[in-house]
């Protein structure tokens, strides 16, 4: 494996909770020699168009992609990335138009929730167009925290998350993993399951989940993410071949200087070729 990244299937931009512009996000890549990504945003694909576009400019392939939640049975939060599908599709517009919606009235419910817990402290409130022209239309908690950092309420977002936004969290509006996976599928793409390492550390729990989903439609498990050990990448991967599952991965990228590397698993480890390999073949099939 080269010491230098040429593959990224997992990032994020200013459409949902990255903090570079698809423009600036595939600027970086290139530069870097990323030359195959996918942009993952949650929920959306409005940044797509511009980051494809800059790609051409730049000769980076990028794949169309999203980052959908789901709930399943007691998991709430579960995140099921999308490849390779057409986001022009009449049926995938229309259910992503009603999640975008729901993000928005979620983002500004917790934005009017840390309002009131800053008036009771006598701070100033957050101004909602800021906070609108930062996330473009998609508000997440991390365009809050930002706002709460240069605004001098918290000095970290770690600080903004703890004193602010897990109190003031709104549920999130999600689909089930069949509806995920079915969708994806009617648009031309396949579905993978996004760092199963935070939904459980129990290998039995996990191996569980996979074949639940496979047989629901699934495609592929992110097995190489900065959140999973080597060895349980090397689980998730066996995990992968006992259930005729693909290996994606990528680095989570949200721009946060604290945060995951662009192309990077860790130091000196980029995301492996594979991955862009084993997604592109099993869209050959």
């Amino acid at each position: 494996m080269p010491l230098y990244p040429s593959v990224d299937l997992h990032m994020h931009t200013t459409y949902s909770d990255g903090l570079d512009t698809p423009a600036d996000l595939v600027a970086k890549a290139s530069e870097l020699g990323v030359w195959n990504l996918a942009i993952t945003d949650h929920d959306t694909v409005d940044g797509l168009p511009e980051g494809i576009e800059t790609g051409q400019r730049h000769g980076v392939h990028v794949m169309s992609g999203i980052e959908l939640t789901v709930q399943f049975e007691d998991y709430r939060d579960v995140h099921v990335l999308g490849y390779d599908f057409d986001p022009a599709d009449a049926a995938f517009a229309a259910c992503i138009k009603r999640m975008q919606e729901g993000r928005l009235e979620r983002g500004l419910e917790i934005l009017r929730r840390v309002n009131h817990m800053l008036g009771e402290v006598g701070k100033a409130p957050i101004d909602e167009q800021r906070v609108l022209a930062r996330a473009q239309g998609a508000v997440a908690r991390p365009h809050l925290a930002q706002e709460l950092v240069e605004q001098g309420c918290v000095e970290t977002f770690q600080e903004a998350f703890q004193e602010y936004l897990v109190p003031c969290d709104v549920p999130k509006a999600t689909l089930s993993p069949q509806d995920a996976f079915r969708m994806v599928a009617e648009a031309g793409g396949i579905c993978s399951l996004a760092h199963p390492g935070t939904l459980s550390s129990d290998p039995v729990e996990i191996e569980r989940l996979l074949s639940t989903f496979g047989r629901m439609g699934l495609a592929g498990v992110e097995a190489y993410h900065h959140c999973h050990q080597p060895s349980f990448i090397d689980f998730l991967c066996q995990c992968a071949r006992r259930h005729d599952l693909i290996v994606t991965g990528g680095s989570d990228y949200h721009g946060r200087p604290q945060g995951a590397v662009l192309g990077f698993l860790d130091v000196n480890k980029p995301v492996p070729e594979s991955v862009w390999t084993e997604l592109t073949a099993a869209r050959a099939k």
